[in-house]
């Protein structure tokens, strides 16, 4: 009888995801590329730890590492140490075991990170897929036909780098509008078209003169705008606005939306979050947002030696 309690017991009880199992998730999301960051960006450094057998209680998603990000990943302080030079560790019975996910992991301070604590991350393929680039989760959600749209592919001597997803639509610029407002927060219109009516959007990663005349000449080339006519009827959805790709798209009578390269990254922790939160639910999902405070260096005082 008390090993089929025990045994009822084990089962009822959330089993909580590993290091190798959440990596593997974040790896079907976002593809391995040959120039992006380690994908694994700090590991644990113990002669026995075992990805596959290292059990996580909190998922720890940000941009970049921040104050926020550390007070989650890192030892927590004792204030009460008053008069000393240096903060002590805080004892703690088990602080919770802390996978993070960082988009720009690059000033990661890999000191302040917890023992047991691994640090993952995507630079690269996260802005592919997860930005305003080839975001097709995002481009349904705005109403895109996924199914039948187009890739807009290679930038700066990268010609397998996917920068966009273009497709059909059938709405006004109002209603697309509040649609972008709905995921971003924001939908600033940074140029209005020739046309309140909308048969194209663009989701793009890159936004100058090149592009914006890419764009057209593939709607041009698959039909869905007639050879002659202009760009009145596409909306060009981006991050930041660049003055030659806002001065192409006004001649073509293009309409274009700028969502801000912050919120573009911060779209994307979002949606990996709730991704994680379903493939994982025994596991904690924290975001933070919030800016990263830079990191000041110390000049070198350089001495001069008289001769």
């Amino acid at each position: 009888m008390n090993k089929l309690l025990n045994f009822l017991f084990s089962m009822s009880r959330p089993k909580k995801p590993s290091h190798a199992a959440v990596t593997c998730f974040v790896d079907s999301l976002l593809p391995l590329k040959e120039n992006d960051v380690q994908r694994l960006y700090h590991v644990p450094r113990h002669p026995r730890y075992d990805p596959d057998s290292a059990v996580v209680d909190q998922i720890v998603l940000s941009v970049t590492p921040t104050p926020g990000v550390y007070s989650l990943i890192g030892y927590p302080l004792d204030e009460s140490a008053a008069g000393s030079t240096a903060p002590f560790p805080r004892i703690h019975a088990r602080p919770p075991r802390t996978l993070c996910f960082l988009h720009r992991p690059f000033t990661l301070d890999r000191r302040s990170v917890r023992t047991g604590t691994l640090v993952f991350a995507s630079h690269t393929a996260f802005d592919e897929v997860l930005t305003v680039g080839w975001n097709t989760a995002l481009a349904e959600r705005l109403g895109m036909d996924v199914r039948d749209s187009l890739c807009v592919q290679g930038y700066k001597g990268d010609v397998g780098r996917k920068i966009g997803i273009v497709s059909q639509v059938s709405v006004t610029v109002g209603t697309l509008l509040d649609r972008i407002q709905g995921e971003f927060g924001t939908s600033e219109l940074a140029l209005g078209g020739r046309s309140d009516e909308i048969r194209v959007v663009a989701i793009m990663n890159a936004f100058n003169e090149s592009e914006v005349h890419r764009v057209l000449d593939m709607t041009r080339q698959q039909g869905w705008v007639a050879p002659d006519e202009d760009g009145r009827h596409l909306l060009y959805l981006t991050g930041q606005p660049r003055i030659s790709g806002l001065e192409a798209a006004k001649t073509l009578g293009m309409s274009v939306a700028c969502v801000g390269h912050r919120q573009a990254e911060e779209w994307g922790i979002q949606y990996l979050a709730t991704r994680l939160r379903s493939a994982f639910p025994d596991a904690h999902v924290e975001e933070v947002y919030e800016e990263e405070i830079p990191v000041m260096r110390a000049k070198k005082e350089v001495v001069v030696q008289d001769t």
